[in-house]
C-alpha cells in the first residue's frame, strides 16, 4: 500500500494539468528530485539507527558516535528532520519533537523504517525490471525478503490504527471478542494483519491464505516469532479455491492483488466462508480523476495484478454475491475500505 495509506503527507504539491512551458516540466522534475531525496534521507535516519537515539537530548557529536556516522552527515540529516518540524533544538542539543517521539522507540523505528522501505524498495525493483526487460503485469511477485517484511510491518501498522473503527460495524467487535472467533486473511504475505488482530482479540484465531512461497515462508516465521503459531494457520491456498463454510466472523480482501478473472469467484467463496452476520473488508486504492495520487494508484493496481478496479466496480460485485449492506467506510485518500456484511437471517433487517 505505501506512505499515503498510512496517512503520511503527500510528497508532491499540486501541479496544473496543462503545462505550457518547459519550465513547468522542470518544476515537476525538481519536485520529484526533492521527493526522492527526502524519502531516502528520512529512510537513512531510521536505517542508521539515528532515529532511535532522538528520544532524549543529544549533541551532534554524541549522535554521530552512537550511529557510527560522520558528524557532518548527522548534521545534514538532522537539518532535514528539522525542515519537517520533526526535531527541536535546545541550545546545542537536539531531540525529537513530540509528534516524532513515538517513532524513537524500537517499535516506532520499525514502523518508520518500513513506511519508507516498502515503497523505496518496490519502486527500485520496478525501475530495474523495466530496464532489464523482465517486468510483467502478473501481480505482486516480489521475493526480496526486505520488501515482504516491510510490507508486513506496514500492514500491522495500518491494522492497529484501524482497530477503533471496527466498533462502527454492527455486531463485529462482540463476535471477535468471543471464544471461537475466526478471521480469514486473504493474501496474508508476512501475516501482519493476522498478527495485529490476534494480539488485540485474545480469543480470535486466523487462517492466513498466502499461495506464494516466499511470503508464506516469511509469514510462517513471523507468526512463530510472535508466539501465535497455535492461533494463526498459514495456508498455501488461493482464495478462489477456498472451501471453508461459515467458519469466519471477519475476512480481509486486498483486492488490488487479484486479477479480474478470479475476483468474482473469490468474493463468492468468501461470502460462503463467512458466518451469517460476518463482515468482509475490501481494500481499494482510489483511482478516480486525473490527480497525481489517482494515477499512481492506477499504476500500483496494474503492477500488483488488480487491473483497474475501483469502488464503483466492486460494489455491484459484492451485492451480486449476496452481501448486504455494502458500504464505503470513510478513509484516507490513498486507501479506502468497502465494508460488506453477509446477512444474518436471525436478526431483523
Amino acid at each position: 500500500m505505501g506512505l499515503g495509506s498510512m496517512g503520511l503527507a503527500s510528497w508532491h504539491r499540486p501541479v496544473a494539468p496543462t503545462l505550457r512551458r518547459p519550465a513547468g516540466v522542470l518544476k515537476v522534475l525538481e519536485e520529484a528530485d526533492r521527493a526522492i531525496w527526502s524519502a531516502s534521507a528520512l529512510s537513512a535516519c531510521a536505517e542508521s539507527g539515528l532515529l532511535g537515539h532522538l528520544g532524549k537530548p543529544a549533541t551532534i557529536d554524541e549522535l554521530a558516535r552512537v550511529a557510527s556516522l560522520s558528524p557532518v552527515l548527522v548534521r545534514a540529516l538532522i537539518d532535514l528532520l528539522a525542515s519537517y518540524g520533526f526535531v527541536a533544538w535546545n541550545q546545542e542539543r537536539v531531540q525529537a519533537a513530540p509528534a516524532l517521539m513515538p517513532f524513537t522507540t524500537p517499535d516506532g523505528v520499525t514502523t518508520f523504517r518500513a513506511s519508507l522501505r516498502a515503497p523505496l524498495l518496490q519502486t527500485d525493483s520496478f525501475r530495474r525490471r523495466l530496464a532489464d526487460g523482465t517486468l510483467s503485469l502478473d501481480g505482486w511477485t516480489h521475493t526480496d525478503e526486505a520488501i515482504i517484511e516491510a510490507q508486513g510491518a506496514l500492514t500491522q501498522l495500518w491494522t492497529t490504527r484501524a482497530l477503533p473503527k471496527l466498533k462502527f460495524l454492527p455486531g463485529l467487535v462482540p463476535r471477535l471478542e468471543k471464544p471461537g472467533a475466526g478471521l480469514l486473511d486473504v493474501g496474508a504475505g508476512a501475516a501482519g494483519l493476522s498478527i495485529a488482530l490476534c494480539r488485540h482479540f485474545p480469543h480470535l484465531s486466523a487462517v492466513a491464505l498466502e499461495p506464494a512461497p516466499h511470503p508464506a515462508a516469511i509469514g510462517t516465521r513471523s507468526v512463530q516469532e510472535a508466539g501465535l503459531a497455535d492461533r494463526i494457520a498459514m495456508r498455501r491456498e488461493r482464495v478462489e479455491d477456498l472451501r471453508d463454510k461459515e467458519a469466519f466472523d471477519l475476512a480481509f480482501l486486498p483486492q488490488m492483488f487479484l486479477p479480474d478473472d478470479v475476483i468474482q469467484r473469490s468474493i463468492e467463496r468468501i461470502f460462503h466462508a463467512l458466518r451469517p452476520g460476518g463482515w468482509l473488508l475490501v481494500a481499494v486504492l482510489p483511482q478516480e480523476g486525473h490527480a497525481t495520487i489517482s494515477t499512481i494508484n492506477r499504476l500500483k493496481n496494474l503492477l500488483w495484478g488488480g487491473s483497474m478496479r475501483d469502488v464503483s466496480h466492486l460494489r455491484p460485485r459484492l451485492a451480486a454475491a449476496g452481501f448486504d449492506p455494502v458500504i464505503r467506510a470513510p478513509g484516507r485518500h490513498s486507501l479506502r475500505m468497502i465494508c460488506a456484511r453477509r446477512p444474518n437471517l436471525r436478526e431483523p433487517t
